[in-house]
């Protein structure tokens, strides 16, 4: 069973959002495979680069939905983006500081991928639904 697990309780009811929350479970999924199966060291780099590079995009997304909305929790959304972006990066210089991805690494991808996934589905659940509901409560720009 994956780790991280799309639940229709997370749809947002915003197509582009809730196409990116699904693709962040499941590169959540597949970085935390690549690690745990030892599979190819690149395999397991790249699959943490795009989540890297998919997460920012996905929240580059939603803060310039909510710039639009003129939402007014948007600095602390942009709090929270930071502070994952920050941990998956401490997680890549990790891994690029080691040659081969020792056991320990799987360790502690897993637990990268614990977090992210419990950091989404919270993250979705409280802080996204907010703006959600900010949105369906605005009239019509």
């Amino acid at each position: 069973m994956a780790l991280a697990q799309w639940k229709d309780d997370y749809a947002t009811g915003i197509a582009v959002i809730d196409a990116q929350h699904q693709r962040l479970f499941e590169a959540i999924n597949r970085m935390e495979g690549a690690f745990k199966e030892g599979t190819q060291e690149d395999e397991a780099k790249e699959s943490l680069a795009f989540l890297a590079r998919y997460t920012k995009e996905h929240f580059a997304t939603e803060e310039a939905f909510m710039r639009e909305l003129a939402y007014p929790m948007l600095a602390f959304h942009q709090e929270e983006h930071a502070a994952l972006v920050a941990a998956i990066q401490v997680l890549q210089r990790k891994v690029d500081e080691d040659l081969t991805i020792p056991a320990h690494m799987a360790d502690f991808a897993a637990h990268m991928a614990n977090f992210a996934a419990d950091w989404l589905a919270h993250h979705i659940n409280e802080a996204d639904m907010g703006y959600v509901q900010f949105a369906r409560e605005r009239p019509a720009l």
